[in-house]
């Protein structure tokens, strides 16, 4: 008898059956409504022969981005969040907007920053079609490199809600299976 070439599970996975949740940004758990979980490239060396160069495995993982989607409160406050972590990242207006990165973490958080306030951590929770969780992908210091602007218009209805979209870098992910 050989072995069965079916999978023992044949349920496809829901690209609604996830849960996104930050270290440092908590309600955008709430507001969340895409993520992805990011490619990775391996890069390729060449060994060389007298008669045919020979590609083989690399030694670093570039990863993609993670993107993520959501809606924007009424006060801005999910999006201005981003905004203020982004200055004191980079090129800040006072040296107050990077020495208070720290203090952003601990008054979202509600405890001591870890990291100097600089990075945050993110899981992704993935479920099974009957909500169970089955996988969780955790991003280890993260930062935002990059948050869409907000447009508004007086063309658009009252029933229109605005959404944003915020890109970020990490060192690394892993993956863990339940």
């Amino acid at each position: 008898m050989g072995i069965s070439t079916n999978p023992s599970n044949q349920n496809l996975a829901q690209p609604s059956k996830f849960l996104l949740s930050f270290d440092r940004l908590p309600n955008l758990t709430f507001f969340c409504t895409a993520c992805n979980i990011p490619g990775m490239t391996l890069g390729e060396a060449v060994q060389q022969n007298p008669l045919i160069d020979v590609p083989v495995a690399g030694d670093k993982i570039v990863y993609d981005n993670l993107e993520v989607s959501f809606l924007v409160d009424e006060d801005l406050y999910a999006w201005t969040t981003i905004v203020d972590w982004m200055k004191g990242l980079g090129f800040p207006e006072t040296s107050d907007q990077y020495k208070n990165l720290p203090l952003q973490q601990r008054i979202q958080l509600g405890a001591t920053a870890a990291n100097g306030g600089q990075y945050s951590d993110a899981m992704i929770t993935v479920y099974t079609n009957k909500n169970n969780p089955i996988l969780q992908v955790k991003f280890v210091d993260l930062f935002p490199i990059n948050i869409g602007s907000l447009n508004f218009s007086t063309a658009e209805s009252a029933e229109a809600i605005m959404t944003a979209t915020v890109t970020f870098r990490f060192m690394n992910y892993s993956i863990l299976r339940f």
